[in-house]
């Protein structure tokens, strides 16, 4: 049920509901916004217009006293939706996005780029606020940031409740403060813990379903295990385990007694060939932090569209508790002279019926085969983690297609980028950043249809 709220002047706490609500005259109930509640008396309004309150542009009208309004930190002008069960009423859905723990960075136009995930509000109401854990004051339970004001299309500073459900969003934080907000919100925070490349190979590797889609992966740990890696596999690539968006990727393959490296670790791509194996061992000398929270794998020889490697961008999102979607696909073609597919680093994104099309001379019926194949690994993958301890909501996965059409799982981000679909589909790149919005709603127990 959508509710308009108004404050009126009272010095104690009191929730006038329109008398259609009220199941007896007069009774003390728990009032909750967030992580605060307080008890308050219930009391019928008079002369109001009677509305259902069942859609957001007719909500019914309540009132707050003053001296509730401010222990629950209500913001006034926004738009709720209310739940009344047995003695507990709930105003929300109260909906945090947590970030960082620079504090100091985080203001309106920070926040802008937040703002397209909000053309449904109109569907799931409440308060949707951004904060940093540094803001939080756990006795109060309360943080200081910023919350979406619908009305004005705009980001405005506030004190408001720990939320309900928060999705988060900066994985450079204090477990302690992470762990107390799990607790707090009863595993309502979600994307909870963010995961290393080899963690992921780790994982599937115990997995039947997945483990035939892994190529092979060890960690970089000293020159002789590395150099032993390359003289099995020939091509590989060395990736750092915690880094994305084709960040510190070195590629090396072994050319008759000799190898040629190319090293993207920096702006400029730098080619090395090096004539023999002292050779390869005084670069790995003059390197030492490919030793360092490195992994090294077989590099797959990806499909090509125009002489350029691409791979697959798959996003598998919640809208309900354990039910995974595939949001989007896109195909993303590296830049002309490179083999690396980041749309970060020049490359582009194209849909994958046209990506099976211009690569491959497959029949209809074998890349509906691919397509399906492709779902089916993610889904597995999805459930796969989901069996973890941790709460997932959002998933980018990369994968692999190499030159025979087989699939390779690659990576899995808990903190994907969408630039290509914002590029390529913007209604598909629309969805993908509503559907944690729903979610949040669906799992705060105010879901779009309540």
């Amino acid at each position: 049920m959508w509710i308009n709220i108004e404050i009126v002047s009272q010095n104690k706490n009191v929730i006038y509901l329109p008398k259609s609500m009220i199941r007896r005259k007069s009774t003390y109930v728990d009032v909750s916004f967030g992580q605060i509640t307080i008890n308050a008396l219930v009391k019928p309004l008079n002369n109001i217009e009677e509305v259902t309150g069942d859609d957001f542009e007719n909500p019914i009208k309540i009132r707050l006293s003053d001296k509730l309004s401010s222990r629950l930190y209500i913001q006034e002008e926004l738009t709720y939706k209310i739940k009344y069960k047995a003695k507990h009423i709930e105003i929300g859905p109260v909906v945090g996005i947590l970030l960082g723990s620079h504090n100091n960075m985080y203001n309106s136009t920070h926040m802008k780029k937040y703002s397209d995930r909000f053309g449904v509000y109109n569907q799931v109401g409440g308060l949707i606020c951004a904060f940093s854990p540094n803001t939080i004051d756990w006795k109060k339970r309360v943080a200081y940031g910023l919350y979406y004001n619908n009305l004005k299309s705009q980001w405005k500073f506030a004190t408001f409740p720990i939320p309900s459900v928060i999705y988060r969003r900066d994985f450079h934080l204090e477990s302690k403060n992470i762990n107390k907000l799990i607790q707090i919100t009863r595993d309502r925070m979600f994307n909870s813990s963010r995961f290393t490349k080899f963690y992921l190979y780790e994982h599937a590797k115990e997995n039947k379903k997945l483990v035939t889609y892994l190529p092979e992966t060890e960690l970089c740990e000293n020159y002789k295990k590395t150099k032993k890696f390359i003289e099995k596999n020939t091509d590989v690539i060395l990736k750092p385990t915690n880094l994305s968006r084709g960040r510190g990727i070195c590629i090396i393959k072994k050319r008759g007694d000799g190898y040629k490296v190319l090293d993207y670790r920096n702006r400029e791509v730098k080619e090395i060939d090096l004539l023999n194996n002292e050779a390869l061992k005084e670069f790995f000398d003059k390197n030492k932090d490919l030793f360092r929270e490195y992994l090294i794998q077989k590099y797959i020889l990806l499909a090509k569209i125009d002489g350029s490697p691409f791979d697959i961008r798959v996003v598998m999102q919640k809208t309900k508790p354990y039910e995974w979607k595939c949001s989007g696909i896109e195909c993303r073609v590296a830049a002309p002279k490179t083999l690396v597919t980041n749309i970060s680093k020049g490359g582009y994104a194209i849909k994958i019926d046209d990506a099976l099309k211009r690569a491959f001379t497959f029949d209809e019926n074998e890349n509906k085969e691919i397509k399906k194949n492709l779902y089916n690994l993610c889904l597995e993958i999805s459930n796969s983690l989901d069996r973890t301890s941790q709460h997932y909501a959002e998933f980018g996965m990369d994968i692999a297609l190499d030159e025979q059409g087989g699939l390779w799982i690659i990576e899995v981000n808990v903190f994907p980028s969408f630039k290509g679909f914002k590029k390529m589909d913007y209604n598909t790149y629309l969805d993908i950043r509503h559907n944690p919005i729903f979610y949040a709603s669906r799992i705060s127990g105010f879901s779009n249809n309540t």
